[in-house]
C-alpha cells in the first residue's frame, strides 16, 4: 500500500504521546521506592521483593508487547489502534500501583503487583506502537529524523514539566485529602489523563494514515509467526550493533544518576546543588534533541550518534580524571550530556533502519516487534545498574554519613565516571562494526523493497 505523504502536524506532533507518556511513567521512576517503603509502608523484605518482580516483568514484557503487536491487526490500523485503546487501560491499572487497598501488607502488595504487570504490559504495548509508527508512516528519512527529534524534544519537555509540577502535586493532593498516599494515587490519575489525551490527540491527526506501512496478501494483513520474529534479531547485525551501543548508553546514564548523591556529598561536598545539576541535564537533553536532526540529516545518523558518545565519554573520563570545583564539574557535565541528548532524538529512526534492513533481507516486515525492542536496553540497564552500584558502594565499604575519604572519593569517582565510560566506549565499538547502515544504503535498499512490492 502507497503512503500518503504526511501533513506537518503528523510530523511535528509526533512526540505529543511521549509528552504525556514521560509525564506519566517518572511517577515511577521517581518515587515507586519511596511508595512502597515510606508512604504504604510495606516491611523492607516484601518492598524490595516486590521491586525485583516487577524489574523482571519489565523486561519480559518488551518482547512479548513487541509480539502482540505484530499479532493484532485492529480496525483503526495496526499500531495506530493501540493509541485509542491502550491508553485508558493502562492508566486504570497504574493507579492501582500507587494505591492502598487494605491495611494487609500482603494484599496491598498483591494489587500494586497486579497494577504493576497489567500496566506494563499494555502501556509497553501501545508506547511500542507509537514507536513503530516512526517506521510506518514514512519511509522518507529526513522526515524520520525530524519526528525521532520532535520524540526527542516533548520526552524532555515531560521530565522537565512534571519535575517542577509532578513533585509538588504529589505533595499537595495529599494534604487537601488528608492522607498522603492518596496524594499519590490522585497524582497518578490526573497524569494518566493527561496521558490519555495525548495519545488521543495524536489518533485524530492521524486518522488519513491509518493504514501507512500495512502490506496484505489475499485480502488479509500478514502476519509472522513468533519464530519469524525472534529470527530478526539473528539475521539483522544493525539492530544487534544499536541495541548494544544503547544497552550502555543507558546504563551509563542510570548509573551517573544512581551515583550523583554520593558524588555531590562526597566527591564536590555539594549536596544542594544536586537539585539543579539534575533539572540542569534534562534541559540540555531538550536542547541536544533540538539540533539532532539537522546534524544527523547532513552528517548521517551513525556518525552523529558515535561523536556524539565519543563527547559523553571525553567528558566522562575528564571527570574522572581531573580534580574539579562544584561549578566546574556542572558546566563540564553540562557539556558532555550534550552527547547522551543527540543519540536519545535519533534511535527512533536509527531502529527504523534496522526495520528497513529486515524487510529488505528477508522480505518480510517486523516493524511493531523490532520497534518494541527499543525499550529493552533503558529496562535491562535499569536492572543491571542497581547492581553494579551496590558493588561499587560495598567496594569502599559503604555507610551511611561516612567520613570522607581518598579511598571513597576515588571509588565514587570510579563509579560515576570511569566505569560508564568504559561500558558506553565498548557499546560504542560494537556498534561501529555492526551497524552498517549509511543514507545511501537506506536508499538502495527501500528502492528494492519498492520494486519487489510493485512486482
Amino acid at each position: 500500500m502507497e503512503n500518503k505523504p504526511l501533513k506537518k502536524s503528523v510530523i511535528n506532533l509526533y512526540g505529543l504521546p511521549s509528552f504525556g507518556f514521560q509525564l506519566f511513567v517518572t511517577v515511577e521512576l521517581m518515587f515507586l521506592a519511596a511508595f512502597l517503603t515510606d508512604y504504604v509502608k510495606l516491611p523492607l523484605q516484601i518492598a524490595n521483593a516486590l521491586l525485583l518482580i516487577t524489574s523482571i516483568f519489565d523486561v519480559i514484557w518488551v518482547p512479548t508487547a513487541g509480539i502482540i503487536l505484530e499479532k493484532s491487526n485492529l480496525r483503526w490500523g495496526k499500531y495506530r489502534s493501540w493509541l485509542l485503546i491502550g491508553p485508558p487501560i493502562g492508566a486504570i491499572f497504574y493507579t492501582l500501583q500507587f494505591s492502598q487497598v487494605s491495611n494487609n501488607d500482603m494484599i496491598t502488595a498483591l494489587v500494586i503487583l497486579i497494577g504493576f504487570v497489567v500496566s506494563h504490559l499494555v502501556f509497553n504495548t501501545y508506547y511500542s506502537a507509537h514507536i513503530a509508527m516512526n517506521n510506518a508512516l514514512t519511509t522518507v528519512r529526513e522526515e524520520r529524523n525530524k519526528m525521532a527529534s520532535n520524540r526527542g524534544m516533548l520526552n524532555a519537555l515531560g521530565s522537565i514539566v512534571f519535575s517542577y509540577f509532578g513533585v509538588k502535586a504529589v505533595t499537595q493532593l495529599g494534604i487537601v485529602a488528608n492522607n498522603p498516599v492518596l496524594g499519590y494515587t490522585f497524582t497518578v490519575i490526573i497524569v494518566g489523563i493527561l496521558m490519555t489525551l495525548s495519545y488521543w490527540i495524536y489518533f485524530g491527526i492521524t486518522k488519513d494514515y491509518a493504514n501507512n506501512g500495512t502490506e496484505k496478501q489475499s485480502g488479509k494483513t500478514e502476519k509472522m509467526t513468533v519464530k519469524e520474529m525472534l529470527h530478526q534479531l539473528i539475521i539483522n547485525p544493525p539492530l544487534i550493533g544499536l541495541m548494544l551501543v544503547e544497552l550502555g548508553r543507558y546504563l551509563g546514564k542510570f548509573i551517573i544518576l544512581g551515583m550523583s548523591f554520593y558524588y555531590f556529598k562526597y566527591v564536590i561536598d555539594d549536596l544542594l546543588g544536586l537539585a539543579i545539576f539534575m533539572t540542569g541535564l534534562t534541559v540540555v537533553n531538550f536542547f541536544a534533541a533540538m539540533i539532532a536532526a539537522p546534524i544527523a540529516n547532513k552528517f548521517g545518523e551513525k556518525k552523529t550518534y558515535i561523536v556524539s558518545m565519543l563527547i559523553f565519554i571525553a567528558g566522562l573520563l575528564l571527570v574522572w580524571a581531573l580534580p574539579l570545583e562544584a561549578s566546574t564539574f556542572k558546566v563540564l557535565m553540562f557539556i558532555a550530556y550534550i552527547g547522551f541528548g543527540m543519540p536519545d532524538s535519533l534511535s527512533v529512526a536509527m531502529y527504523s533502519a534496522t526495520v528497513d534492513y529486515s524487510e529488505w533481507k528477508t522480505g518480510k516486515n517486523a516493524r511493531g516487534f523490532i520497534m518494541s525492542l527499543l525499550t529493552f536496553p533503558i529496562k535491562t540497564s535499569n536492572f543491571i545498574k542497581s547492581i553494579i552500584i551496590a558493588a561499587v558502594l560495598a567496594s569502599v565499604n559503604y555507610v551511611a554519613d561516612m567520613p570522607s575519604s581518598a579511598e571513597l572519593i576515588q571509588g565514587i569517582k570510579n563509579g560515576f565516571a570511569l566505569y560508564p565510560a568504559i561500558i558506553m566506549l565498548i557499546g560504542v565499538i560494537l556498534m561501529s562494526f555492526l551497524y552498517t547502515l549509511t543514507p545511501e544504503k537506506l536508499d538502495e535498499m527501500n528502492e528494492e523493497i519498492a520494486k519487489r512490492k510493485k512486482g
